[in-house]
Protein backbone atom coordinates (compact mmCIF):
# COMPACT_ATOMS: atom_id res chain seq x y z
CA UNK A 1 0.00 0.00 0.00
CA UNK A 2 1.60 3.33 -1.06
CA UNK A 3 0.27 5.23 1.95
CA UNK A 4 -1.16 4.85 5.44
CA UNK A 5 -3.71 7.17 7.01
CA UNK A 6 -2.78 8.85 10.29
CA UNK A 7 -4.62 7.39 13.25
CA UNK A 8 -7.23 9.59 14.92
CA UNK A 9 -4.79 10.17 17.78
CA UNK A 10 -1.90 11.12 15.49
CA UNK A 11 -4.15 13.44 13.47
CA UNK A 12 -5.48 15.11 16.62
CA UNK A 13 -1.94 15.77 17.84
CA UNK A 14 -1.04 17.27 14.47
CA UNK A 15 -4.00 19.61 14.69
CA UNK A 16 -3.11 20.55 18.26
CA UNK A 17 0.31 21.81 17.17
CA UNK A 18 0.76 25.55 16.74
CA UNK A 19 3.66 27.68 15.51
CA UNK A 20 4.35 28.88 19.04
CA UNK A 21 4.40 25.35 20.48
CA UNK A 22 5.79 22.62 18.20
CA UNK A 23 4.93 19.26 19.79
CA UNK A 24 8.28 17.50 20.11
CA UNK A 25 9.65 14.75 22.33
CA UNK A 26 13.15 13.38 22.75
CA UNK A 27 16.05 13.21 25.14
CA UNK A 28 19.42 14.67 26.05
CA UNK A 29 21.84 11.71 25.98
CA UNK A 30 25.42 12.09 27.18
CA UNK A 31 27.95 9.58 25.80
CA UNK A 32 31.65 9.15 26.44
CA UNK A 33 33.39 10.84 23.53
CA UNK A 34 36.44 8.67 22.77
CA UNK A 35 34.90 5.80 20.78
CA UNK A 36 32.83 8.21 18.65
CA UNK A 37 35.92 10.12 17.44
CA UNK A 38 38.45 9.19 14.78
CA UNK A 39 42.23 9.51 15.06
CA UNK A 40 42.02 13.20 14.19
CA UNK A 41 39.52 13.84 17.00
CA UNK A 42 36.55 14.32 14.63
CA UNK A 43 33.19 12.63 14.90
CA UNK A 44 32.87 9.42 12.87
CA UNK A 45 29.80 10.80 11.13
CA UNK A 46 29.79 8.51 8.09
CA UNK A 47 29.84 5.46 10.36
CA UNK A 48 27.26 6.94 12.71
CA UNK A 49 24.88 7.76 9.86
CA UNK A 50 25.33 4.32 8.33
CA UNK A 51 24.75 2.65 11.71
CA UNK A 52 21.59 4.65 12.42
CA UNK A 53 20.21 4.10 8.92
CA UNK A 54 20.80 0.34 9.18
CA UNK A 55 19.13 0.07 12.59
CA UNK A 56 16.08 2.06 11.47
CA UNK A 57 15.62 0.09 8.26
CA UNK A 58 13.01 -2.09 9.98
CA UNK A 59 10.90 0.94 10.92
CA UNK A 60 9.47 2.44 7.69
CA UNK A 61 7.92 5.38 9.56
CA UNK A 62 11.37 7.00 9.80
CA UNK A 63 11.43 7.29 5.99
CA UNK A 64 7.90 8.64 5.68
CA UNK A 65 6.49 12.15 5.76
CA UNK A 66 3.00 13.54 6.35
CA UNK A 67 0.98 14.44 3.27
CA UNK A 68 -2.24 16.44 3.76
CA UNK A 69 -5.43 15.61 1.90
CA UNK A 70 -6.58 18.18 -0.70
CA UNK A 71 -8.81 20.82 0.88
CA UNK A 72 -7.86 19.23 4.26
CA UNK A 73 -10.74 16.82 3.83
CA UNK A 74 -9.99 14.05 6.32
CA UNK A 75 -6.93 12.78 8.11
CA UNK A 76 -3.52 13.21 6.40
CA UNK A 77 -1.51 10.19 5.27
CA UNK A 78 2.01 8.83 5.68
CA UNK A 79 3.87 8.48 2.36
CA UNK A 80 7.45 7.54 1.53
CA UNK A 81 9.90 10.42 1.23
CA UNK A 82 11.21 10.11 -2.32
CA UNK A 83 14.30 12.21 -1.54
CA UNK A 84 15.15 10.72 1.86
CA UNK A 85 18.74 11.46 2.89
CA UNK A 86 20.03 10.32 6.28
CA UNK A 87 22.31 13.40 6.38
CA UNK A 88 19.22 15.61 6.67
CA UNK A 89 18.27 13.85 9.88
CA UNK A 90 21.56 12.94 11.59
CA UNK A 91 23.25 16.29 12.12
CA UNK A 92 26.22 17.86 13.87
CA UNK A 93 26.60 20.90 16.13
CA UNK A 94 29.32 22.21 18.42
CA UNK A 95 29.02 24.10 21.68
CA UNK A 96 30.95 27.33 22.19
CA UNK A 97 33.73 27.17 24.77
CA UNK A 98 33.91 26.13 27.52
CA UNK A 99 31.06 23.73 26.63
CA UNK A 100 29.67 23.66 30.16
CA UNK A 101 26.19 23.42 31.58
CA UNK A 102 25.21 26.94 30.48
CA UNK A 103 26.26 26.38 26.86
CA UNK A 104 24.57 22.97 26.64
CA UNK A 105 21.41 24.33 28.19
CA UNK A 106 21.31 27.23 25.72
CA UNK A 107 21.71 24.77 22.83
CA UNK A 108 18.85 22.63 24.13
CA UNK A 109 16.55 25.62 24.56
CA UNK A 110 17.23 26.82 21.02
CA UNK A 111 16.73 23.33 19.59
CA UNK A 112 13.35 22.93 21.30
CA UNK A 113 12.11 26.22 19.85
CA UNK A 114 12.66 25.15 16.23
CA UNK A 115 9.98 22.98 14.57
CA UNK A 116 10.94 20.05 12.39
CA UNK A 117 10.72 20.45 8.61
CA UNK A 118 7.20 19.26 7.65
CA UNK A 119 8.36 18.38 4.13
CA UNK A 120 10.58 15.60 5.51
CA UNK A 121 10.21 12.70 7.97
CA UNK A 122 9.57 14.28 11.35
CA UNK A 123 12.73 13.39 13.27
CA UNK A 124 16.33 14.42 13.83
CA UNK A 125 19.32 13.22 15.84
CA UNK A 126 21.89 15.84 16.78
CA UNK A 127 25.50 14.99 17.71
CA UNK A 128 26.90 17.85 19.76
CA UNK A 129 30.65 18.26 20.14
CA UNK A 130 32.53 20.42 22.62
CA UNK A 131 30.76 19.19 25.77
CA UNK A 132 33.09 19.44 28.76
CA UNK A 133 34.13 16.28 30.56
CA UNK A 134 35.14 14.38 27.39
CA UNK A 135 31.53 13.76 26.41
CA UNK A 136 29.35 13.93 23.30
CA UNK A 137 25.73 15.00 23.62
CA UNK A 138 23.31 13.10 21.38
CA UNK A 139 19.82 14.60 21.12
CA UNK A 140 17.08 12.68 19.29
CA UNK A 141 14.07 14.89 18.54
CA UNK A 142 10.79 13.56 17.14
CA UNK A 143 7.51 15.27 16.38
CA UNK A 144 4.80 13.94 18.70
CA UNK A 145 2.63 13.20 15.65
CA UNK A 146 5.06 10.42 14.77
CA UNK A 147 5.40 8.66 18.12
CA UNK A 148 4.93 8.91 21.86
CA UNK A 149 7.50 8.36 24.59
CA UNK A 150 7.23 4.56 24.71
CA UNK A 151 7.55 4.17 20.94
CA UNK A 152 10.43 6.66 20.76
CA UNK A 153 12.28 4.92 23.60
CA UNK A 154 12.01 1.56 21.86
CA UNK A 155 13.28 3.07 18.59
CA UNK A 156 16.13 4.88 20.35
CA UNK A 157 17.29 1.75 22.14
CA UNK A 158 17.23 -0.17 18.86
CA UNK A 159 20.19 2.04 17.86
CA UNK A 160 22.17 0.94 20.92
CA UNK A 161 23.85 -2.26 22.04
CA UNK A 162 24.29 -3.93 25.41
CA UNK A 163 27.97 -4.65 24.67
CA UNK A 164 30.71 -2.20 23.60
CA UNK A 165 31.69 -4.31 20.59
CA UNK A 166 28.80 -4.67 18.19
CA UNK A 167 28.97 -6.15 14.68
CA UNK A 168 29.02 -3.65 11.85
CA UNK A 169 25.82 -3.39 9.84
CA UNK A 170 25.05 -1.88 6.47
CA UNK A 171 21.79 -0.13 5.55
CA UNK A 172 19.29 -2.24 3.65
CA UNK A 173 18.39 -0.92 0.19
CA UNK A 174 15.11 0.95 0.14
CA UNK A 175 12.73 1.50 -2.76
CA UNK A 176 10.27 4.25 -1.81
CA UNK A 177 6.80 3.98 -3.25
CA UNK A 178 5.41 7.04 -5.11
CA UNK A 179 2.71 9.06 -3.41
CA UNK A 180 -0.82 8.60 -4.76
CA UNK A 181 -2.42 11.28 -6.90
CA UNK A 182 -4.26 14.05 -5.01
CA UNK A 183 -7.56 12.98 -6.59
CA UNK A 184 -7.18 9.45 -5.23
CA UNK A 185 -6.31 10.78 -1.77
CA UNK A 186 -9.43 12.94 -1.79
CA UNK A 187 -11.73 10.12 -2.91
CA UNK A 188 -10.24 7.71 -0.38
CA UNK A 189 -10.64 10.32 2.38
CA UNK A 190 -14.32 10.75 1.50
CA UNK A 191 -14.82 7.00 1.63
CA UNK A 192 -12.98 6.80 4.94
CA UNK A 193 -15.28 9.45 6.43
CA UNK A 194 -18.36 7.48 5.31
CA UNK A 195 -17.08 4.17 6.67
CA UNK A 196 -16.06 5.79 9.96
CA UNK A 197 -19.59 7.05 10.52
CA UNK A 198 -21.06 3.69 9.54
CA UNK A 199 -18.73 1.98 12.02
CA UNK A 200 -19.84 4.31 14.81
CA UNK A 201 -23.49 3.58 14.05
CA UNK A 202 -22.76 -0.15 13.96
CA UNK A 203 -21.06 -0.04 17.34
CA UNK A 204 -23.93 1.99 18.76
CA UNK A 205 -26.50 -0.53 17.56
CA UNK A 206 -24.39 -3.41 18.92
CA UNK A 207 -24.14 -1.66 22.30
CA UNK A 208 -27.93 -1.36 22.47
CA UNK A 209 -28.09 -5.15 22.40
CA UNK A 210 -26.26 -5.31 25.74
CA UNK A 211 -28.15 -2.81 27.91
CA UNK A 212 -26.48 -3.83 31.18
CA UNK A 213 -23.00 -3.28 29.75
CA UNK A 214 -24.14 -0.05 28.06
CA UNK A 215 -25.54 1.41 31.29
CA UNK A 216 -22.43 0.34 33.21
CA UNK A 217 -20.16 1.90 30.62
CA UNK A 218 -22.13 5.14 30.60
CA UNK A 219 -21.98 5.33 34.38
CA UNK A 220 -18.22 4.78 34.36
CA UNK A 221 -17.78 7.40 31.64
CA UNK A 222 -19.92 9.90 33.56
CA UNK A 223 -17.86 9.30 36.70
CA UNK A 224 -14.67 9.74 34.69
CA UNK A 225 -15.87 13.05 33.23
CA UNK A 226 -16.94 14.31 36.66
CA UNK A 227 -13.56 13.44 38.18
CA UNK A 228 -11.73 15.17 35.32
CA UNK A 229 -13.82 18.28 34.65
CA UNK A 230 -12.96 20.01 37.91
CA UNK A 231 -11.08 23.32 37.55
CA UNK A 232 -7.45 23.24 38.66
CA UNK A 233 -6.19 25.94 41.04
CA UNK A 234 -5.01 29.15 39.39
CA UNK A 235 -1.21 29.03 39.55
CA UNK A 236 1.59 31.10 38.07
CA UNK A 237 2.86 28.06 36.13
CA UNK A 238 -0.40 27.81 34.13
CA UNK A 239 -0.29 30.55 31.49
CA UNK A 240 -0.40 30.59 27.68
CA UNK A 241 2.79 29.24 26.17
CA UNK A 242 4.89 31.47 23.92
CA UNK A 243 7.83 30.75 21.60
CA UNK A 244 10.71 30.66 24.13
CA UNK A 245 11.91 27.48 25.84
CA UNK A 246 14.11 26.43 28.72
CA UNK A 247 15.34 22.97 29.62
CA UNK A 248 16.92 21.77 32.85
CA UNK A 249 17.78 18.31 34.07
CA UNK A 250 18.63 16.47 37.28
CA UNK A 251 19.60 12.89 38.13
CA UNK A 252 18.08 11.13 41.13
CA UNK A 253 19.25 7.92 42.89
CA UNK A 254 17.01 5.25 41.41
CA UNK A 255 17.95 2.53 43.90
CA UNK A 256 17.07 4.67 46.92
CA UNK A 257 13.74 5.74 45.40
CA UNK A 258 12.87 2.14 44.56
CA UNK A 259 13.65 1.25 48.18
CA UNK A 260 11.19 3.92 49.32
CA UNK A 261 8.52 2.50 47.00
CA UNK A 262 9.06 -1.06 48.28
CA UNK A 263 9.09 0.02 51.92
CA UNK A 264 5.87 2.01 51.59
CA UNK A 265 4.05 -0.45 49.35
CA UNK A 266 3.59 2.06 46.53
CA UNK A 267 4.69 2.36 42.90
CA UNK A 268 7.73 4.21 41.63
CA UNK A 269 5.35 6.51 39.77
CA UNK A 270 3.72 7.42 43.10
CA UNK A 271 7.20 8.30 44.39
CA UNK A 272 7.90 10.46 41.32
CA UNK A 273 4.64 12.39 41.71
CA UNK A 274 5.23 12.89 45.45
CA UNK A 275 8.70 14.27 44.69
CA UNK A 276 7.22 16.66 42.10
CA UNK A 277 4.62 17.78 44.65
CA UNK A 278 7.37 18.65 47.11
CA UNK A 279 9.29 20.56 44.44
CA UNK A 280 6.22 22.58 43.47
CA UNK A 281 5.60 23.41 47.12
CA UNK A 282 9.15 24.76 47.28
CA UNK A 283 8.74 26.71 44.02
CA UNK A 284 5.24 28.09 44.65
CA UNK A 285 5.67 28.74 48.38
CA UNK A 286 5.17 32.27 49.57
CA UNK A 287 3.43 35.11 47.80
CA UNK A 288 -0.25 34.68 46.98
CA UNK A 289 -0.20 30.88 46.64
CA UNK A 290 -1.95 29.18 49.59
CA UNK A 291 0.19 26.72 51.55
CA UNK A 292 -2.38 23.94 51.09
CA UNK A 293 -2.74 24.32 47.30
CA UNK A 294 -3.03 21.03 45.38
CA UNK A 295 -1.69 21.39 41.81
CA UNK A 296 -3.54 19.32 39.19
CA UNK A 297 -1.24 17.09 37.12
CA UNK A 298 -1.81 15.36 33.78
CA UNK A 299 -0.34 11.83 33.72
CA UNK A 300 -0.12 10.00 30.35
CA UNK A 301 -0.92 6.26 30.46
CA UNK A 302 0.49 3.94 27.78
CA UNK A 303 -1.95 1.85 25.76
CA UNK A 304 0.65 0.26 23.47
CA UNK A 305 0.06 -3.30 22.35
CA UNK A 306 2.64 -5.14 20.27
CA UNK A 307 6.33 -4.19 20.63
CA UNK A 308 7.78 -2.27 17.72
CA UNK A 309 4.72 -0.13 17.01
CA UNK A 310 5.87 3.34 15.95
CA UNK A 311 2.82 5.46 16.68
CA UNK A 312 0.99 7.18 19.50
CA UNK A 313 -0.70 4.87 21.96
CA UNK A 314 -1.61 6.60 25.18
CA UNK A 315 -4.50 7.85 27.25
CA UNK A 316 -4.47 10.27 30.19
CA UNK A 317 -5.37 10.65 33.83
CA UNK A 318 -5.53 13.78 35.96
CA UNK A 319 -4.78 13.80 39.67
CA UNK A 320 -4.45 16.33 42.48
CA UNK A 321 -0.96 16.43 43.93
CA UNK A 322 -0.75 16.82 47.71
CA UNK A 323 0.37 20.11 49.27
CA UNK A 324 4.13 20.53 49.28
CA UNK A 325 4.03 21.49 52.97
CA UNK A 326 3.16 17.95 54.07
CA UNK A 327 5.77 15.69 55.60
CA UNK A 328 7.47 13.73 52.77
CA UNK A 329 6.04 10.34 53.81
CA UNK A 330 2.55 11.76 54.33
CA UNK A 331 2.86 13.39 50.92
CA UNK A 332 3.71 10.00 49.40
CA UNK A 333 0.77 8.30 51.11
CA UNK A 334 -1.65 10.96 49.91
CA UNK A 335 -0.24 10.66 46.37
CA UNK A 336 -0.64 6.88 46.42
CA UNK A 337 -4.21 7.17 47.64
CA UNK A 338 -5.07 9.76 45.01
CA UNK A 339 -3.65 7.63 42.19
CA UNK A 340 -5.44 4.53 43.49
CA UNK A 341 -8.75 6.39 43.24
CA UNK A 342 -7.99 7.84 39.80
CA UNK A 343 -7.11 4.41 38.39
CA UNK A 344 -10.61 3.19 39.23
CA UNK A 345 -12.37 6.32 37.94
CA UNK A 346 -12.41 5.31 34.27
CA UNK A 347 -10.52 8.44 33.20
CA UNK A 348 -8.47 6.50 30.65
CA UNK A 349 -11.68 6.08 28.61
CA UNK A 350 -11.84 9.80 27.86
CA UNK A 351 -8.67 10.13 25.76
CA UNK A 352 -9.54 7.46 23.15
CA UNK A 353 -13.12 8.78 23.01
CA UNK A 354 -11.99 12.35 22.29
CA UNK A 355 -9.39 11.23 19.76
CA UNK A 356 -11.99 9.08 18.02
CA UNK A 357 -14.52 11.90 17.82
CA UNK A 358 -11.77 14.22 16.55
CA UNK A 359 -11.29 11.92 13.59
CA UNK A 360 -14.84 12.65 12.41
CA UNK A 361 -14.32 16.38 11.79
CA UNK A 362 -12.16 18.15 9.23
CA UNK A 363 -8.55 18.96 10.24
CA UNK A 364 -9.23 22.66 9.75
CA UNK A 365 -12.08 22.66 12.26
CA UNK A 366 -10.18 20.38 14.65
CA UNK A 367 -7.13 22.67 14.51
CA UNK A 368 -9.25 25.69 15.40
CA UNK A 369 -11.01 23.93 18.28
CA UNK A 370 -7.84 22.28 19.62
CA UNK A 371 -5.81 25.51 19.65
CA UNK A 372 -8.53 27.40 21.51
CA UNK A 373 -9.15 24.56 23.97
CA UNK A 374 -5.48 24.01 24.79
CA UNK A 375 -4.76 27.69 25.28
CA UNK A 376 -7.65 28.13 27.72
CA UNK A 377 -8.04 24.69 29.31
CA UNK A 378 -8.76 25.06 33.06
CA UNK A 379 -8.29 21.45 34.18
CA UNK A 380 -4.53 20.87 34.69
CA UNK A 381 -1.52 22.91 35.82
CA UNK A 382 1.34 20.74 34.54
CA UNK A 383 2.13 17.31 33.09
CA UNK A 384 4.43 14.56 34.39
CA UNK A 385 5.33 11.59 32.20
CA UNK A 386 7.28 8.64 33.58
CA UNK A 387 8.64 6.03 31.13
CA UNK A 388 10.45 2.91 32.40
CA UNK A 389 13.92 2.55 30.91
CA UNK A 390 16.61 -0.05 31.52
CA UNK A 391 19.09 -0.95 34.25
CA UNK A 392 21.65 -2.19 31.71
CA UNK A 393 24.46 -0.11 30.24
CA UNK A 394 23.97 0.82 26.58
CA UNK A 395 26.54 1.61 23.91
CA UNK A 396 26.67 3.41 20.57
CA UNK A 397 29.57 2.27 18.36
CA UNK A 398 31.42 1.34 21.55
CA UNK A 399 30.72 4.60 23.40
CA UNK A 400 28.89 4.11 26.69
CA UNK A 401 25.72 6.03 27.37
CA UNK A 402 26.43 7.91 30.61
CA UNK A 403 23.22 9.84 31.33
CA UNK A 404 19.78 10.22 29.81
CA UNK A 405 17.22 13.00 30.38
CA UNK A 406 13.90 13.09 28.45
CA UNK A 407 12.04 16.15 27.21
CA UNK A 408 8.44 16.82 26.15
CA UNK A 409 7.79 20.29 24.80
CA UNK A 410 5.14 22.45 26.45
CA UNK A 411 1.85 23.35 24.79
CA UNK A 412 -1.33 25.40 25.22
CA UNK A 413 -1.25 26.89 28.70
CA UNK A 414 0.71 24.00 30.25
CA UNK A 415 4.02 25.82 30.66
CA UNK A 416 5.83 23.08 32.59
CA UNK A 417 6.19 19.42 31.60
CA UNK A 418 8.40 17.03 33.55
CA UNK A 419 9.71 13.89 31.87
CA UNK A 420 11.20 11.01 33.85
CA UNK A 421 13.19 8.05 32.51
CA UNK A 422 15.26 5.45 34.38
CA UNK A 423 18.68 4.37 33.12
CA UNK A 424 21.46 2.40 34.79
CA UNK A 425 20.73 3.30 38.40
CA UNK A 426 19.67 6.90 37.79
CA UNK A 427 16.24 8.43 37.45
CA UNK A 428 16.76 11.06 34.77
CA UNK A 429 14.41 14.03 35.15
CA UNK A 430 14.06 16.53 32.31
CA UNK A 431 12.13 19.75 32.84
CA UNK A 432 10.83 21.60 29.80
CA UNK A 433 9.27 25.02 30.33
CA UNK A 434 8.20 28.23 28.70
CA UNK A 435 11.12 30.50 29.58
CA UNK A 436 8.86 33.54 29.95
CA UNK A 437 6.40 31.80 32.29
CA UNK A 438 8.89 29.78 34.38
CA UNK A 439 11.66 32.34 34.68
CA UNK A 440 13.68 30.39 37.23
CA UNK A 441 13.50 26.75 36.15
CA UNK A 442 16.60 26.04 38.23
CA UNK A 443 14.49 26.47 41.36
CA UNK A 444 12.11 23.76 40.19
CA UNK A 445 15.02 21.42 39.35
CA UNK A 446 16.69 22.10 42.70
CA UNK A 447 13.35 21.53 44.41
CA UNK A 448 13.00 18.12 42.76
CA UNK A 449 16.42 17.04 44.01
CA UNK A 450 15.77 18.37 47.50
CA UNK A 451 12.31 16.79 47.63
CA UNK A 452 13.71 13.39 46.59
CA UNK A 453 16.48 13.50 49.20
CA UNK A 454 14.00 14.54 51.90
CA UNK A 455 11.76 11.61 51.03
CA UNK A 456 14.67 9.16 51.12
CA UNK A 457 15.85 10.53 54.47
CA UNK A 458 12.32 10.35 55.94
CA UNK A 459 11.92 6.73 54.88
CA UNK A 460 15.26 5.79 56.45
CA UNK A 461 14.24 7.35 59.75
CA UNK A 462 11.16 5.17 59.86
CA UNK A 463 9.32 3.44 57.02
CA UNK A 464 5.85 3.72 58.58
CA UNK A 465 2.97 1.39 57.74
CA UNK A 466 2.65 -0.02 54.25
CA UNK A 467 -0.36 1.02 52.21
CA UNK A 468 -3.05 -1.10 50.63
CA UNK A 469 -4.91 0.55 47.74
CA UNK A 470 -8.44 -0.26 48.82
CA UNK A 471 -10.96 2.44 48.12
CA UNK A 472 -11.90 3.05 51.76
CA UNK A 473 -8.27 3.28 52.80
CA UNK A 474 -7.52 5.53 49.84
CA UNK A 475 -10.29 7.94 50.80
CA UNK A 476 -9.14 8.12 54.42
CA UNK A 477 -5.56 8.84 53.41
CA UNK A 478 -6.63 11.35 50.76
CA UNK A 479 -8.49 13.29 53.45
CA UNK A 480 -5.14 13.89 55.16
CA UNK A 481 -4.46 16.62 52.62
CA UNK A 482 -7.14 18.79 54.14
CA UNK A 483 -6.30 18.16 57.79
CA UNK A 484 -2.52 17.93 57.93
CA UNK A 485 -1.38 20.58 55.47
CA UNK A 486 0.50 22.52 58.12
CA UNK A 487 1.36 19.58 60.37
CA UNK A 488 4.42 17.35 60.31
CA UNK A 489 4.56 13.73 61.36
CA UNK A 490 6.38 13.21 64.69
Amino acid sequence: MPYERLSSQDAALRCAEASAWPLQIGALCLFEAGPLLDEAGCLRMDELRGHIESRLSGAPRFRQKVLPIPFEYGRPVWVDDQSFDIANHVRVAALPRPGGLAELRAFMAALLEVPLDPSRPLWEIWFVEGVEGDRIAVVPKVNHVMADGMALLESAFSLLDLEPCAPAETPSPSAPEPAPAPSRLLLDAMADQVWSRIDICRRGVAALGHPVQLVGGMRLLARAVMSTAVPAPKLAITRPVGPHRDFAWVGLPLGDLRAVARSQGVTLNDVVLAVVAGALGHYLGGGSTPADVRPRVLVPVSTHGRPGEIHNGFSMMVADLPPGTLDPLVRLRVTHAEMALRKTSGQTMIGPLLFGLGGLVTPRLLRLVAAMALKRQPFVNLAVTNVPGTDDSAYLLGARLLELFPFVTVTGNIALIIGVLSYHGTLGVGLTADADVIGDLDRVAEGIKRSALELIASERRGPGPKLHPTRARARRVSDLAGTTAARREP
